[in-house]
């Protein structure tokens, strides 16, 4: 074999080799993004189960006294990636409002907690006969905060839920986490009769859920 024979077969064993390892990457990199692809989280929607689920409600009088109870959820779905809500929707049952502060509500004093129901069911508060029913719709989540539209007495507007806990397993969804909305917002306007007792503006709902795989 001559000289320039020699030099032909090295620049072609180079070349080869070059181009077997630029072969090589790109294989490589097709396969990770086929990887990370294959392992993208699939939307799953979730039903709520209105008889494991239920809202708490709080509301302060001047920082002197307030009440508390419990809210029916009414029905529900929540769409998710893993821990991460896309979306979804929550109807909270607002004819079903239950206090539970029973200390300021004693029937030999000549209050009862239906008093209570009573009034937060009229225009003063909630409007329950035309407005029987409140929703919290999902748009996004960021972290632990999740944004949605809140609907009360017809008026809807922008809030945000602070998730306390989430958990998803196989069989479906659980989730709690507290929203504070001021009721000025949602024409809730009522004003105390005695000038020294202010209603609070803020009223805090806490909402925890479970819901099954659609």
């Amino acid at each position: 074999m001559n000289l320039t024979s020699t030099k032909t077969l090295f620049a072609s064993l180079i070349a080869a080799g070059f181009l077997t390892a630029c072969g090589g990457g790109n294989a490589t990199t097709e396969s990770s993004a086929e990887t990370a692809a294959t392992e993208e989280v699939a939307a799953m929607t979730y039903t709520v189960d209105p008889t494991s689920s239920v809202v708490a409600w709080k509301g302060e009088v001047a920082g002197v006294y307030g009440h508390n109870g419990v809210i029916e959820v009414a029905n529900g779905s929540v769409i998710a990636e893993g821990t991460h809500l896309t979306g979804g929707d929550i109807t909270i049952d607002m004819t079903s409002i239950v206090p539970l502060d029973s200390a300021s509500f004693k029937d030999e004093e000549g209050r009862r907690a239906s008093d209570l129901v009573g009034h937060l069911s009229t225009g003063d508060f909630f409007l329950v006969e035309e407005f029987p029913t409140a929703t919290f719709t999902i748009k996004s989540q960021e972290g632990s905060k999740v944004t949605g539209d809140l609907t009360i007495r017809g008026k809807t507007k922008e809030e945000t839920m602070e998730l306390s806990s989430m958990e998803v397993t196989d069989g479906g969804l659980s989730a709690e986490g507290v929203l504070v909305f001021n009721r000025q917002d949602y024409d809730v306007k009522w004003v105390h009769f005695m000038k020294d007792m202010v209603l609070a503006d803020n009223i805090e709902i806490k909402v925890s859920i479970k819901a099954a795989k659609s």
